[in-house]
């Protein structure tokens, strides 16, 4: 069976994340000591998805201080930009298929797992802003 439009758009839509946050770190890599506010302030919108979607994860105090990080004309980069990968897990937390439901299961297991990847407490991008229950 082919993947239909929603599936696609779902898809879609977390590769456009995962691109975004590509884009911004090689943009930004270098020009300051600590992370970039476009990749911090994406991570934090992932941190804040996951923990919507992701079964028994939880925020830590780092993605809090990570938020509090950034201030002036940063601050609102960073909030733009969290609100702007939020939204996007909010899109595939709200998906829904009478027809296959196990498509939107499969795709939000696959956004969590990229979740404790990156960002979880063994992660590779900025690893500690969310706990995850064990496997």
């Amino acid at each position: 069976m082919l993947p239909s439009f929603e599936t696609k758009f779902l898809l879609a839509i977390l590769t456009l994340c995962a691109a975004s946050l590509q884009a911004y770190a090689g943009a930004e890599a270098g020009t300051a000591a600590v992370t970039p506010v476009r990749e911090a302030a994406a991570r934090y919108g992932q941190a804040l998805g996951a923990v919507e979607i992701c079964f028994g994860s939880k925020i830590t105090p780092k993605a809090e201080q990570l938020s509090q990080s950034y201030s002036g004309s940063d601050s609102e980069i960073f909030k733009k930009q969290a609100a702007k990968i939020f939204d996007a897990w909010i899109k595939v937390k709200s998906c829904v298929r009478q027809d296959d439901p196990n498509q939107c299961k499969i795709i939000m297991d696959k956004s969590c797992q990229a979740a404790e990847a990156e960002i979880g407490p063994k992660g590779s991008a900025i690893p500690g802003l969310v706990e995850f229950a064990k496997h």
